[in-house]
């Protein structure tokens, strides 16, 4: 008699029928299962024994053993509610006892570093091949770094040898991104979607100013634009996040510098907080702008959706632009020619037909397409290419082009909203009532609109922009450092 467990994934009659077909000598009962094992009881005669658990042992079969246990399991169950109940107590006085060390708090946060760079060490040194007098070790060094590395090795009696990878190689080489201050925050997106493939393109300097501008237009308002940088601000220089969170609140306020910005073109501070208030204290104000906003989003509307789809075309032939000098660099010549290039021709064409111009380079563009769709294709198979490549390629940039009206949506969601607020705080005519609702209801349409913004402008460049030119797969490169929690370590 055994007890076991298999995956929750194995059918259980299945597997009930498989042990019976070896031996009518042995039964499998299930007793329980939960979303990760089933808990089965093996009746078997020891003559089966060996043949039965061969065949259990290909489901995944684990022997479990209670060595320790004595009595029924109704005892045992006492006996473990009374030794949780004892741990739950036990954990309850050292939480008292951890509390009682609030004093020592900043030595503890030391200490913690301490240790913690302790273990790195230990677990570099794990990583070497030794003996009593020598050690050997590999490792990645950026091609930059490496005059100070081997002016750091001269010093003591080592040797060594330095080797660009081989492509074969690639996929083990780890990815350092290189970054200034204004495409280090974007990080946080690159990591969160994948860091590039070991010898492609770093996206990041691509992506900043794409990113960074659209987050602008979707906010499109002062109030909130100072909101964040006054955030980021305080955080960075009062906090001092690091690694994701520092990434997180610089990107917010190069965002906020955008919000602004994007703000005073349109004339939105909170809404349209200031003449709300203004007509509270005068009925008879007529406010005008400091300035004359260059477009507003309810009066402007159109406008704004052809400028966002505009700026979505500028991101996609960039987003081309980028794939077809890849694609020259490494030799693909005819694919950058039939992918990009003819694309390009297509799409002047088509400006240069509207505008009446001339129609022989949308001609010149309709027959590259049909030469090239179908150019390493045979038979009839050049026919079903060309028609399966105007499909994909016209939908494809059709709907990828489109996709940047959530410019505008947002714009225009975020900007009625405040304003509804604001006026549903002006009816009563009173300034602190009007306050109350109007920095309630901002204060929700600044929240949602921080992480919808996000989401949609991360969305564009993931999709409609990676998709164009990104290969992903990298592993980052974490040198061996002194990596602190709560201490910043200067050297002098």
């Amino acid at each position: 008699m055994q007890f076991g467990t298999v995956s929750a994934e194995t059918p259980f009659p299945q597997l009930a029928g498989e042990v019976q077909a070896v031996s009518e000598l042995a039964q499998l009962t299930l007793a329980s299962a939960d979303r990760e094992n089933q808990y089965l009881l093996l009746i078997c005669h020891r003559s089966a024994l060996d043949e039965v658990l061969e065949k259990l042992k290909e489901h995944g079969w684990s022997r479990a053993v209670f060595r320790d246990l004595t009595g029924t399991a109704a005892d045992n169950d006492r006996r473990l509610e009374q030794e949780m109940e004892e741990l739950s107590q036990r954990r309850a006085e050292q939480e008292r006892r951890i509390a009682a060390q609030a004093g020592q708090r900043e030595a503890l946060k030391r200490a913690v570093d301490r240790a913690s760079v302790e273990i790195d060490r230990e677990e570099g040194k794990s990583r070497l091949v030794e003996t009593q007098v020598a050690f050997f070790l590999e490792g990645w060094v950026p091609e930059e770094r490496w005059d100070q590395l081997r002016q750091a090795l001269s010093d003591y009696p080592c040797a060594w040898e330095v080797r660009d990878p081989e492509p074969e190689e690639y996929p083990q080489v780890p990815v350092q991104l290189k970054n200034n201050w204004l495409t280090r925050p974007l990080n946080m997106v690159t990591e969160m979607y994948s860091l590039p493939a070991y010898g492609s393109v770093d996206p990041n300097p691509l992506m900043a100013p794409f990113f960074i501008l659209f987050y602008g237009i979707m906010m499109a308002d002062m109030g909130y634009g100072l909101l964040m940088m006054l955030a980021s601000v305080v955080v960075l220089r009062r906090m001092r996040p690091k690694g994701t969170m520092s990434h997180f609140f610089g990107l917010l306020g190069l965002c906020g510098v955008s919000t602004f910005l994007m703000g005073a073109v349109t004339g939105g501070f909170f809404g349209d907080m200031i003449p709300q208030v203004l007509k509270i204290l005068n009925p008879e104000s007529t406010f005008v702008w400091f300035w004359p906003p260059l477009f507003t989003p309810l009066d402007d509307t159109l406008m704004i959706l052809v400028g966002a789809m505009a700026l979505g075309l500028i991101q996609i032939v960039t987003g081309m632009a980028i794939s077809f000098i890849k694609k020259i660099r490494e030799g693909q010549i005819l694919d950058a020619v039939w992918e990009e290039l003819t694309w390009w021709i297509v799409f002047a064409g088509l400006a240069l037909a509207v505008l009446g111009v001339t129609n022989v380079v949308i001609i010149l563009g309709g027959v590259m397409v049909l030469v090239g769709s179908g150019w390493n294709a045979k038979g009839f198979g050049k026919v079903t290419a060309v028609f399966g490549s105007l499909y994909n390629h016209v939908t494809g940039y059709f709907g990828d082009i489109l996709s940047y009206s959530r410019l505008m949506a947002l714009m225009l969601a975020g900007s009625v909203i405040a304003q509804v607020f604001n006026t549903l705080g002006a009816i009563p005519g009173n300034l602190v009532i009007f306050f109350i609702i109007s920095m309630a209801g901002n204060a929700l349409n600044f929240a949602l609109n921080l992480l919808g913004c996000y989401v949609h402008d991360l969305r564009l460049q993931c999709l409609e922009y990676f998709g164009k030119f990104y290969q992903d797969g990298g592993k980052p490169f974490r040198p061996m450092a002194v990596n602190t929690r709560y201490v910043d370590i200067k050297e002098q």
